[in-house]
This record gives C-alpha cells, sequence and structure tokens, in this order.
C-alpha cells in the first residue's frame, strides 16, 4: 500500500471514514442506555435503581476495553481487533435479551461488561486507525467519527426503543446485536492501516526527511502536560454527564412539560453529536489550546445557566444551559483523538487515545462523587454549584496547560529540526 498517490489516499480514506461512521453509528448504541432503562426495568421485572448502576458499569468497562484495543491492534492487527469487538457486543446484546429476564446479574455482565469491553474495544481501534489517514484534517476527522458515535443513541436508540412494544426487549436486543456485528464485520474485511509515508504526502509540513515523528518517543503516563490535559476533560465530562444522565427529571424541575422534557433529552444529544464536528473544524483551524478554552468556557456558561434555573425557576435558562452542556461533553472526545496523535505522535496512538480516554471512566466516578456529596437527586442546585466552580477551575486549568504545550512543542519541533 505504500505506493498509493496522493488522489488514491484521499479517495480511500473518504470511504474509511464513511464506513467507520457507520459502525460507531451502531457502535453507539450502548450509550443508549437512558432509553433502555425504563423497557429493561418493566419487561424483565429488575428494581429501578439496580438498573440504573448498569450504566457506570459500562462506562468503566468501556475505558478498560479501549485499553485492551489498543494492546490487541498492537499485536494482531485492526481485523482481529475488530472481530473480537463485534463478537463481544453481539454476546453483550443478544445476552442481555436472551437471559436478562428477571437477572440483574445478567444485565451487568452481558450489558455492562460484555457490552462496555467490546464498545471501547471497537471504538478504539476504528478511531485510532481511521485518523491516521488524515494527518492533516485530524480534527476534522475526530468530529466525525464522534459524531456518528454520538448521534447512535439519539438515531438507532429512539428507532430501537420505539420497536419494543411491537416487538418485545428481547426480540430487539437480539436483533441490535446481530446488526451491529454484521456492520462492525463488514469494516474489518475492508480497514486497513496507512501507508507509512501518509504523513510526508498528506501533511509534508509535519513530516521529517527520515519519517522520524520525536512524539513517539514520550509514553503519555510520564509526560506531565498528560496529566493537566486529564484535569479539563474529566471535569467537562463529569458536567455532561450530570445534566445527560438527569436531563428530562431536571427539566421538569425548573418547569418544564414532559413532553419536551423527552424531547429536550434528544436535542441535547444533537448539539452533542454537532459539537464532535464543530470543536474537531476549530481544532484544525487554531490549535489545542484554543480549542480547549473554547469548550471549557462553554462548560462555564452551561452550569452557570443551570445554577441560574434552578434558582430563579426560568425554564429558558436550563434550556440553554442544557445545550451547552450537550455540546462541551461532546467536545472531550475530540480533543481527546487529536491531542493524543499531535503530542505523542502515531507509533503508540491506539494506547494513548485509550488512555485519554480513560478521563471519561474518572469523570463518571467525580459526578457520582459530586452527587452524594451533595445529596444528588434532592439537591441538583447543590450538584451545579460544585460543577460550576469546577467547570472555571477547568477553564483556568487551561492556562498552565499552554504554557507547557508551548515548552512540548518548541522541544518536540527543536528535534524534528536535528532529524
Amino acid at each position: 500500500m505504500s505506493d498509493l498517490s496522493i488522489s488514491q489516499i484521499k479517495s480511500r480514506r473518504t470511504v474509511y471514514l464513511a464506513l467507520s461512521t457507520l459502525a460507531l453509528l451502531f457502535l453507539g448504541l450502548i450509550y443508549a442506555f437512558s432509553m433502555f432503562a425504563a423497557p429493561i426495568t418493566n419487561s424483565f421485572g429488575l428494581d429501578k435503581a439496580a438498573v440504573g448502576l448498569t450504566f457506570n458499569i459500562m462506562m468503566i468497562t468501556f475505558c478498560v476495553g479501549a485499553v485492551i484495543g489498543s494492546q490487541l491492534d498492537a499485536r494482531l492487527g485492526v481485523k482481529p481487533s475488530l472481530i473480537i469487538a463485534a463478537a463481544l457486543f453481539l454476546l453483550g446484546f443478544a445476552g442481555t435479551g436472551a437471559l436478562g429476564n428477571g437477572s440483574i446479574a445478567v444485565l451487568y455482565v452481558f450489558y455492562g461488561v460484555l457490552g462496555g469491553l467490546g464498545v471501547g474495544i471497537g471504538y478504539n481501534t476504528i478511531v485510532a486507525t481511521t485518523n491516521v489517514w488524515f494527518p492533516d484534517k485530524v480534527g476534522f476527522s475526530s468530529g466525525v467519527l464522534m459524531m456518528g458515535f454520538g448521534l447512535g443513541s439519539l438515531i438507532l436508540g429512539t428507532l430501537s426503543v420505539n420497536l419494543v412494544p411491537l416487538l418485545g426487549l428481547a426480540t430487539v436486543f437480539i436483533a441490535i446485536g446481530v446488526v451491529t456485528f454484521v456492520v462492525v464485520l463488514a469494516l474489518a474485511l475492508v480497514l486497513n492501516r496507512p501507508p507509512s509515508t501518509i504523513v510526508s504526502l498528506m501533511a509534508p509540513e509535519k513530516a521529517t526527511s527520515t519519517g522520524y515523528d520525536p512524539g513517539d518517543e514520550d509514553a503519555a503516563l510520564k509526560t506531565p502536560l498528560f496529566y493537566v490535559y486529564w484535569i479539563w476533560a474529566i471535569v467537562v465530562i463529569a458536567i455532561g454527564l450530570a445534566t445527560i444522565g438527569n436531563c428530562a427529571s431536571d427539566a421538569q424541575l425548573v418547569g418544564i412539560d414532559a413532553g419536551f422534557a423527552t424531547l429536550l433529552v434528544g436535542l441535547v444529544s444533537t448539539c452533542n453529536g454537532l459539537a464532535r464536528i464543530v470543536i474537531g473544524m476549530i481544532y484544525d483551524k487554531t490549535n489545542v489550546k484554543t480549542t480547549m478554552l473554547i469548550d471549557g468556557l462553554v462548560a462555564v456558561a452551561a452550569t452557570l445557566c443551570i445554577v441560574g434555573a434552578f434558582t430563579t425557576g426560568v425554564s429558558a435558562l436550563y434550556i440553554v444551559g442544557a445545550f451547552c452542556c450537550g455540546f462541551c461533553y461532546g467536545g472531550v472526545p475530540v480533543v481527546a483523538s487529536a491531542f493524543s496523535r499531535q503530542r505523542f505522535g502515531s507509533k503508540n496512538y491506539p494506547l494513548n487515545l485509550s488512555l485519554a480516554n480513560f478521563a471519561i471512566a474518572f469523570g463518571s466516578v467525580l459526578n457520582i462523587v459530586v452527587g452524594v456529596a451533595v445529596g444528588g437527586a434532592e439537591n441538583r442546585l447543590g450538584v451545579f454549584a460544585v460543577m460550576a466552580a469546577l467547570s472555571i477551575a477547568a477553564a483556568l486549568n487551561v492556562l498552565p496547560f499552554s504554557r507547557m504545550w508551548n515548552r512540548d512543542m518548541a522541544m518536540l519541533d527543536k528535534k524534528r529540526t536535528s532529524a
């Protein structure tokens, strides 16, 4: 594949991006759990609170699966990794549908663990492979891929939930597992890594005469900049989860009727998906520092609007705040993908991407801790007051990040010049 021309690369990577986005759209169904929670509770006769824990289990195993996926990709390659991901997703959904009735343990193991691992492996393999085809437009490619993943729950989740009364939950879950397995398997048959000359051909300004990338030499977990990035990402993710997980109920607390509150959940998911394109384009036009600052300021606006809504009862403030929360949450995976690729190179990109995305697990834990500390469902104003303070800290955190980023980029440029 090393003899591909620029026109051939552009044609092939466009196909890969489209197919990868489609596969992520289906894998993103795992995030439709908020839509599936009520049917699971009613159809399987399970406790509502116990069912809710499944989402947290899935978030953690998704992050673990991403790390596992980076190692499978390195040792086995793209195709075997995607086949394993497809098989785990099939087991997760089909197993839940076939065996979940009356058993919370089955729900935890199949949906939470197996489904989460499958999505984590598939997500990391797809994003890490497809993005490397776009060294000149890494923000754009990340945004398109993340949009597909983010809109999966809105588009296919809505369709799936509407089919439950007609076909039954078990049948719908088994069908989701089978169809997603086929889609991911089809991607596995065609997706390949790019030629080794991809950077020199598509982004010559980033290449050296030897193909040497000094970022490849640095381990993310041994780089201080990585932890400063994590602080920002964990806070913004926690803010997004605090809103997305309780959007319908919070909206009703500030006077929004139940019908529009349900619609608002879908609109927030739309903002989440569209933000991934917008943030990706901002990244390509500016830099990681500016992108993080913009997303962080949106998070500040989001929390302040929601605090204002709970304080004054003005429902319009909550709607604006919820939209902003969906937007800032959607921006984090795009920044994670682009940041990992630009700072730490392509050699260990799958591993570094999975580590950057581990902020999702920590953000989930932070959201739970804040909720427990202030009273959770009984004190939503308190939750968002704390989140507002954290959002300001996250935005200010971009300042030391910027200084460290400039220093690291100067160091890498010096090494490239020497090479």
